[in-house]
């Protein structure tokens, strides 16, 4: 399981690193204009995908409780260009890897719990909310995609298969 978790994280890395390339061909007024999806604008979006992996990590490394790690959240009007997101998604990216690397098999199915503030009790197997912040940047991701196909920057194929292919991977099992 954990190599298909580093994969996909892998995968999560490219596609990320591949919008954002796209999106150093937009106007400044293209990188903050309102959009019809995601969390706003191309920015407000992107931020909300770094912010959101960055929070779960934080609780999953230990760094945060997990109350903390909620609060752990980064306004967009905090990065006024390509190159402030570019600075943290970097930092984020790191900090994931790092983190993958560490993993075991045994760890990955270590149960996270917390009382959320309604009373209720969060309770979660690592793997499981790994591949929903994935699957979380992969929606986000293909937001901003169309967005910055609307404004003449398409990211082009953002496939799992196309990554593998780039990177040579054609292994079998």
């Amino acid at each position: 399981m954990i190599k298909w978790l580093r994969a996909l994280y892998g995968y999560n890395r490219w596609a990320t690193e591949q919008v954002l390339e796209a999106a150093a061909r937009l106007t400044p007024d293209q990188w903050l204009a309102p959009g019809t999806a995601g969390r706003g604008s191309i920015r407000d979006t992107l931020v909300h995908l770094i912010s959101a992996q960055r929070s779960w990590l934080s609780w999953w490394n230990g760094s945060l409780s997990a109350e903390a790690a909620y609060r752990l959240t980064l306004n967009p009007a905090d990065f006024p260009d390509l190159d402030s997101v570019r600075e943290v998604w970097s930092s984020v990216a790191r900090a994931t890897q790092t983190f993958l690397d560490g993993l075991s098999e045994d760890d990955a199915e270590r149960v996270y719990t917390h009382t959320l503030p309604n009373g209720l009790v969060f309770r979660q197997v690592l793997w499981q909310m790994l591949l929903h912040v994935a699957n979380h940047g992969t929606q986000h991701r293909s937001e901003v995609a169309a967005m910055l196909t609307a404004c003449g920057q398409s990211p082009g194929d953002l496939d799992l298969l196309r990554f593998f292919l780039e990177r040579g991977d054609r292994r079998a099992g």
